[in-house]
């Protein structure tokens, strides 16, 4: 039963013809060839997306796009070339400032490039030559001088096509208003050495992202444009070789009343293919065109009408479009951001049979049906946005994807038919590449592991980090470890020797290569709170409010509040009562808790304070009625207090009757004396209302002064004689 390993891949074509559907695995594939990268570009590719590829004269690759390092080396900016033998041409080292996103090669070897930049720097240059949006080059890579280049820019937007005319003349398509100064919108025709010719009519009323020439010498462009010298037309036009119209090409001419061209939805039309017969194959974001339902991929007939029976469906869409021979069929090669293709129905667009799992290239029959033995369900996993074919049935791919059928290719590949006796397993990167505990215990792959190889046989898992997560080795559904830990969760997808079927045939297949994807883990770090600051001031009187803006956690647990300040406010819930005036503080505290697989700690506890104003009344109690000596004083009593607590000031309304000092009353004539409490508030309290209280006072006279005693003539005669026996009497 194995003994057929020693089959020949002729035999195997053979048999292939003789089943219609053999393999069916779960990645969607119908029976076919898997194809997959070979070594091609394998190490690193470009690190960023590639836009462009084309072959000159000698079989060389030349790419272009917004990479910056070509397989893992610097010095390639925007533009690189491959020799024929795959490596990288390290004697072409070219750089632009910008995006390369078109490349034409003359017959003398010379490049032509376009796209955003504003300057380039050739092989061996320390400067660089400013050129916006077109330049040429020399084989070798150094700047064509001679490429006409005054004024110092060309473009005014940037340049999306080039095409070389077998006279050498050569057409600019972009995104372009005025060309050298001049105004000239979207479409040019330069002379061989960079100068416009002015004999050139063409006037399409938006972009160009294509051109492309037919035999006959005319020219057909692509694009967003609706309209061509004023002409109705849409995303695709026929141009004569002087630029004006070609009023023969009418893509609604079986309908009239139709749009004339593509309709229906998407824009623009990106690409185009001329086929050996002269229909024109394009490739976009039509959903209609010339109202029949016409899913990104549109044959044209060559007098402009959509090819009824050609009726092929992308689920997305479609950037790229080339033509490949393949067993002497010309078969079409669509490239774009599209996972399923299949065919629809032209006047309804109901699916015509199964659609079939496709990731950013397919290729289909001359007939439209889906090319089942070119199978990329394994695909890429983002857009492809170049495709150029060989003659060997590989085909290079460019454009933004980082994995191809699991294997790590970034920016451009070449995709080979796998041998039978050989498994890929198509496990992406994940996407986002981070992924938040907080999320979940468990994490879900997007895309979701394959359950199956290219051959059909069941896939395992296994984590390589233990400490950061685990995987159930049949689903691969990972689970974090508790509690979440930041740090790189890899999974490991393996699948086992076996055997399958192609066109009949048993193959021995070998053990697929093991494939590795790694996700970051984040688990996020203790809790805290955010709590913005709050309205202030507020009034008593205004009632309770709410706490506005709230706190939050980092965690996303709920916050509590309460009160620091119960004197001046209380709090229930988010509701704020005030009770006096005073500073209101209100602490926002989370507890801690758990969210999916964290368990977080209680957050450090956040205040705000907002000014709480109370109106204030005074109470000033009757006074007695006084009788102070003119000039004395009394005290006032009671004393007037403040509802507020704050200190009562008071003023004589009597001055002629009365003077106050602190809450001592000085009275200075008998009458009534008036005195007026006030308190006039602070931050927290508003002016209260005064309070005056009358007091009947009385002035009494001042006492009489009492007159000293005087002594006599006797007195003062016996008062001396006193004094003189004291003084004898002392003597003795």
């Amino acid at each position: 039963m194995h003994a057929v390993l020693t089959r020949t891949r002729q035999h195997k074509a053979i048999f292939k013809t003789l089943t219609a559907t053999v393999l069916a695995c779960s990645l969607g594939m119908a029976y076919g060839s898997v194809y997959a990268p070979d070594n091609f570009a394998s190490g690193g590719g470009t690190n960023f997306e590639t836009m462009v590829m084309v072959k000159d004269n000698t079989g060389r690759v030349v790419v272009g796009g917004a990479f910056t390092t070509v397989e893992g080396q610097s010095g390639y900016q925007g533009v690189a070339r491959f020799n024929a033998d795959d490596s990288l041409d390290t004697s072409f080292k070219v750089t632009t400032n910008s995006y390369v996103r078109t490349v034409a090669v003359q017959s003398d070897g010379k490049i032509l490039i376009g796209g955003d930049f504003n300057y380039v720097t050739g092989t061996g240059s320390a400067s660089a030559v400013t050129s916006s949006g077109i330049a040429r080059l020399n084989a070798d890579g150094t700047v064509d001088s001679t490429f006409h280049n005054v004024p110092l820019f060309k473009v005014n937007s940037p340049v999306r096509s080039i095409v070389v005319q077998p006279n050498g003349k050569i057409l600019v398509g972009g995104y372009f208003t005025s060309f050298d100064g001049v105004p000239r919108s979207y479409l040019v025709r330069l002379n061989t050495d960079g100068t416009q010719d002015g004999s050139f009519a063409a006037l399409p009323n938006n972009q160009v992202e294509d051109i492309k020439l037919l035999a006959d010498g005319k020219i057909v462009i692509a694009g967003s444009f609706t309209q061509v010298q004023g002409t109705s037309i849409r995303g695709v036009a026929r141009l004569n070789a002087d630029g004006t119209l070609d009023n023969t090409f009418v893509p609604n001419a079986n309908n009239p009343a139709a749009p004339n061209g593509s309709s229906g939805g998407l824009f623009p039309v990106y690409q185009i293919a001329i086929q050996a017969d002269n229909k024109i194959v394009v490739n976009g974001g039509p959903l209609k065109f010339a109202d029949e339902w016409h899913r990104g991929v549109v044959r044209l007939n060559t007098d402009g009408t959509p090819d009824s029976a050609f009726n092929p469906f992308i689920n997305d869409w479609g950037y790229a479009v080339a033509l490949q021979t393949v067993g002497g069929e010309e078969k079409i090669l669509a490239g774009g951001r599209f996972t399923v293709v299949g065919q629809r129905d032209i006047a309804t667009d109901a699916p015509v049979g199964t659609d079939i799992v496709r990731r950013g290239i397919a290729r289909f029959n001359a007939d439209g049906t889906v090319d089942a033995d070119f199978d990329t369900s394994n695909g890429t996993d983002l857009p492809v946005l170049a495709v150029l074919p060989n003659n060997d049935g590989t085909v290079y791919i460019g454009g933004q994807f980082t994995s191809v059928t699991g294997m790590v290719r970034r920016g451009i590949a070449r995709l080979k038919e796998l041998d039978p006796t050989t498994q890929i397993i198509n496990f992406v990167q994940p996407d986002p590449a981070v992924y938040s505990a907080m999320n979940g215990a468990t994490v879900a792959w997007t895309a979701a592991p394959p359950t199956t190889s290219s051959a059909g046989l069941p896939v395992t898992y296994s984590s390589v980090t233990m400490s950061v997560c685990t995987v159930n080795a049949s689903t691969g559904v990972v689970t974090l470890v508790s509690p979440a830990v930041t740090g790189l969760c890899t999974i490991e997808a393996n699948a086992a020797a076996g055997t399958q079927v192609v066109g009949g045939i048993t193959y021995d297949v070998s053990a697929a290569a093991p494939v590795q994807q790694s996700m970051q883990i984040d688990a996020p770090p203790d809790q805290s709170i955010t709590f913005p600051a709050q309205t202030t001031p507020r009034d008593v009187a205004g009632g309770t409010f709410s706490i506005d803006p709230l706190a939050t956690a980092s965690s996303t647990l709920p916050v509590t509040y309460s009160s620091l300040t119960p004197s001046i406010c209380t709090v229930s819930g988010t509701t704020v009562t005030p009770v006096t005036g005073g500073l209101c503080t209100i602490a926002a505290d989370q507890a801690g808790g758990t969210v999916g697989a964290v368990a977080f700690n209680a957050a450090a506890q956040v205040t705000q304070s907002m000014v709480v104003q109370s109106a204030q009344t005074v109470n000033f109690p009757a006074q007695s009625a006084q009788s102070v000596v003119t000039g004395g004083s009394f005290a006032l009593s009671p004393e007037a207090t403040a509802t507020s607590g704050l200190a009562v000031i008071y003023t004589s309304l009597t001055p002629g009757v009365c003077t106050v000092t602190g809450s001592s009353v000085k009275v200075l004539t008998s009458g009534t004396c008036t005195i007026e409490a006030n308190q006039f508030g602070n931050e927290y309290f508003t002016l209260a209302a005064p309070v005056s209280q009358s007091v009947s006072v009385t002035a009494l006279p001042a006492p009489a002064a009492t007159p000293v005693p005087t002594l006599g003539v006797w007195a003062l005669a016996t008062l001396t004689g006193l004094f003189g026996f004291m003084g004898y009497r002392r003597r003795l």
